[in-house]
């Protein structure tokens, strides 16, 4: 008899834990609804039901919310930091997701990190990371490809993914062109700008198809050493193992860095991202011997200008005998032998903007044809 009453209190007592517990939901959700669609205050209607309100947030007014954000409710700060951001009111957002960032869970801090990457907000990503507040993902990896992490550092996975590769998983080349280039960058934008190069390359091989292949973006920050400067990009080797390796498995390299203007010396190209589609084949056209038809620098002209004869597929010297017929003075020697180039015009050697025209897609193709040859016999 005794067992049975205390089951009845047992049960008795559950049951009014339940009823209470659904009418304090019920009163919450009351509460919630009053303060969406009447004039209940806000803040007090939050402390008197602190965990619904919080796990509803996001679906108050933007007004409402910016109140409670100001008044240092962290659920309703963070909410509010996010739709800032998507308005594109960082710096605001800012103020308030500071505030709570210590308070969010991290699937919260996930999503803040890929709004803020969304948006190219490097800086504040970097600040969550220094504060060992930015959580491993995308948006981390991003970030480490932007500050020029080191390429051990980086997954191959997700570089993989993006279209990449790291230097210590090097792409084999491609025995369906005459030469292999290798693409390499040391930063993200300068990934990125690679791999467009590439695409817009393929769409129309210049100056036919097959000549050049270019690998997929290479990632190699941390083995080269590139200068900040704003004259020519200058990037050299830390390691001359990985710069010999590199250079037996292609036949030329192309290194983009973060600033610099272009230029090629041997079989090396170097430029930065602020270079266009044009400056890139303007450069590339070097590999193939040709010349600069704007003035030459000083240092170049002292020895080349003293020559005569065609100097490049785009340039001859004379030293007064007669120039080739329909050759039209360059400006390329002001010093030594009178220089001159195939075009009365402008072209691509000169200004690169102009693009690639077809008499000197023409000259391209014969000194391809030219270079092939000789490397036969």
């Amino acid at each position: 008899m005794q067992t049975l009453v205390k089951y009845l209190c047992y049960l008795s007592g559950l049951l009014f834990s339940l009823l209470i517990a659904g009418s304090s939901n019920h009163l919450s959700n009351i509460g919630f609804w009053h303060v969406l669609n009447t004039k209940a205050d806000p803040l007090q209607s939050y402390w008197q039901f602190p965990r619904y309100f919080s796990n509803n947030i996001a679906h108050l007014p933007r007004l409402t919310l910016g109140f409670l954000a100001r008044e240092n409710i962290p659920s309703a700060q963070y909410n509010y930091s996010l739709k800032l951001i998507k308005t594109n009111k960082n710096e605001q957002a800012k103020l308030f997701w500071l505030q709570s960032i210590t308070y969010i869970t991290h699937a919260q801090r996930q999503d803040l990190a890929n709004l803020l990457f969304a948006r190219s907000r490097w800086d504040d990503l970097l600040l969550l990371k220094q504060q060992e507040l930015l959580p491993k993902g995308d948006a981390y990896n991003h970030l480490a490809l932007h500050t020029s992490n080191h390429y051990k550092r980086i997954p191959n996975a997700f570089l993989n993914d993006l279209g990449f590769t790291a230097l210590n998983t090097l792409p084999a080349s491609n025995s369906s062109c005459i030469y292999n280039v290798v693409m390499i960058g040391v930063h993200r934008e300068g990934l990125y700008k690679l791999q467009s190069f590439t695409k817009q390359f393929n769409e129309v091989p210049e100056p036919q198809k097959g000549v050049f292949c270019f690998s997929k973006p290479v990632y190699a920050a941390g083995a080269l050493e590139c200068k900040n400067t704003l004259s020519m990009a200058n990037c050299k080797w830390k390691n001359k193992a990985l710069r010999g390796k590199v250079a037996k498995q292609f036949d030329y390299s192309v290194i983009m860095s973060k600033n610099g203007t272009a230029n090629v010396m041997g079989k090396q190209m170097q430029l930065s991202t602020s270079a266009n589609y044009h400056v890139f084949l303007h450069e590339l056209m070097h590999f193939s011997g040709f010349e600069d038809e704007y003035t030459l620098p000083q240092s170049k002209q002292k020895w080349l200008c003293l020559k005569q004869g065609y100097v490049a597929p785009n340039l001859y010297i004379s030293q007064g005998e007669p120039p080739p017929t329909g050759w039209h003075k360059s400006e390329s020697c002001q010093q030594g032998g009178v220089a001159y180039k195939p075009s009365k015009d402008w072209s691509i050697m000169q200004y690169q903007q102009l693009g690639l025209s077809k008499r000197y897609r023409a000259l391209w193709q014969k000194q391809i044809q030219q270079q092939e040859t000789l490397t036969l016999d």
